[in-house]
This record gives C-alpha cells, structure tokens and sequence, in this order.
C-alpha cells in the first residue's frame, strides 16, 4: 500500500511554537546560570576543604608565586622597620600558630596605606601606613588582623574558590590559564573577605592585642581616624577599607565584644619610632 501524507489544514504552522523564542531562550538561560551557580557553590565548599588540608610546604610554593607579582618590594629595603614588625608580630602570636607557614613580614613602597595577607604566611604593610600609624598600638591591630587571616586560613580559601571559578571558566571556554588566576589573586587590590572572615579576624586581632598589652587602648585609633577622615575627602585614604571594610558598625563590635568579655580597652600607648 502506497502511503500519503495527509495535507496540513491551512492556518496551521508546524515551526512555530506558542512560546515566544525570547522566553525559551530567557529558560535556558536561567537555567545555565542556576546550574553553574550550584555547581561554583558546591566545588567552591570542596575546595575550601582542601586547601585547608594543603600542606605547608604547597603553600609556601604557591605564596612565592603569588609574592613575585606583588610590585615594589626589595629584601634589602627597610630592613629595620622589618625587624621590629617581625618581632612585635612574633609577640602576637599563639602557639597554635606555630604549625602552620611561618609568617614574615614584607614593606612594599607604596603611597596608599594598605595591608595583606597572601598564602604562604606573607604579610605585606606598605610604607604609606607605616607613616599614618601613630603608635605601635595600631600597628599591632593591623598585623594581628592579618594574623588571624593566616591562622583561619583565609588566604587559601580565597585561593581555592579562585581555581574553581578559573576551572568553570576554562569548560566553558573563557579561561585564560592559571598565571591570571594567580596574579588577580596576588594582587593587594582584589583580595576580599567576606564580612564573617573580616569579623573574625577583628575579633582574633583584638584578643592578641589584649593579650600583649593587657588592655586595648589606642589599638583602634587607626582605624577611627581613617575613618573619619574617609569620610571627609574619598581619595587615599580608601585604598584600606577596598580591602578591609572596616566598618562603623565593626569598630562598635568590637567595642561590644570588648565589655562581653571584660577587656578593657583603657591603656598606656607604646610609642612607635618611624
């Protein structure tokens, strides 16, 4: 039997659909997004377990690389100024800090005041805050925040979510290669924490500090100062705060956390020789 195709009534066409192709592709499109959220948000916890198992003798690797695209930094610059901020951050540390990358301390010249942490245990303090701290109060909350950074491991958390996203990235074809990776993340200007791992270290900082000196006093004054004058003109003054946003709201935690546990935050302030 010869087969024949029945007509097709006429006002009917077969290629289009009732749904706009703008809405069908906007579907799609949602759901490439949602699914590669889900899939960045589940690798990204993954890996912050394993960078948190990574060995010392890994991480000093990876901070190395990360130190040689850090500009401005001479070993044989600022040698005295090295030696004492080695030595009072050897103060500020605990004994559980002692198994994790030794922490050494970096001056890289620069006129925006700013500090870091990068894996390895590589703090780096430019010479424009070294000039606006006012005592050595100030400097050991910033080196002691940094400090609590390294102990959490936040530098190598930030590391491995990095990778996860260069990883997607290159899938789907828009990676450029792990040297881009790893320069973004050097770079003093992009490294963000969020605001627990921020709150943490001021809280970590602020223990050490009490610690130390018995009191709190004028540990904070930096950071009051920069931001009343951050206030008054953006400019310089910013660069800090686009790495560590150290809020009002912050500064009063740790006000607030000072009088939970009794510390006082009343003391003697430790002059600091420029």
């Amino acid at each position: 039997m010869e087969y024949k195709p029945k007509e097709i009534p006429e006002g009917v066409n077969v290629n289009v659909t009732s749904v706009h192709p703008l809405v069908n592709f906007a579907y799609l499109l949602g759901t490439v997004v949602a699914f590669s959220a889900l899939v960045y948000l589940g690798l990204g916890a993954i890996a912050d377990q394993l960078v948190t198992r990574m060995s010392p003798a890994m991480e000093a690797k990876i901070g190395q690389h990360l130190l040689s695209t850090v500009p401005n930094i001479s070993s044989e610059s600022h040698v005295q100024q090295k030696q004492y901020l080695q030595g009072l951050l050897h103060s500020l540390q605990t004994t559980n800090s002692y198994h994790l990358s030794p922490v050494t301390i970096h001056i890289q010249k620069n006129q925006l005041p700013n500090a870091a942490i990068i894996p390895g245990g590589h703090i780096i303090v430019t010479t424009a805050l070294l000039e606006e701290a006012e005592s050595e109060n100030e400097l050991a909350f910033v080196l002691a925040h940094e400090l609590g950074h390294h102990v959490a491991r936040d530098p190598l958390k930030g590391l491995g979510r990095s990778l996860v996203l260069v990883t997607i990235a290159s899938a789907l074809g828009f990676g450029t290669g792990n040297t881009d990776m790893v320069n973004l993340t050097g770079s003093l200007a992009n490294l963000h924490y969020s605001r627990q791992q921020e709150s943490a270290a001021d809280v970590y900082a602020l223990s050490r500090i009490i610690s130390f000196y018995g009191h709190g006093g004028a540990s904070l004054d930096f950071f009051e100062r920069m931001q009343t004058e951050n206030k008054a003109h953006r400019g310089k003054l910013s660069a800090y705060f686009s790495t560590h946003p150290l809020t009002e709201e912050r500064i009063e935690l740790l006000h607030q956390v000072a009088t939970e546990k009794g510390w006082q935050m009343i003391g003697e302030v430790t002059d600091y020789q420029k």
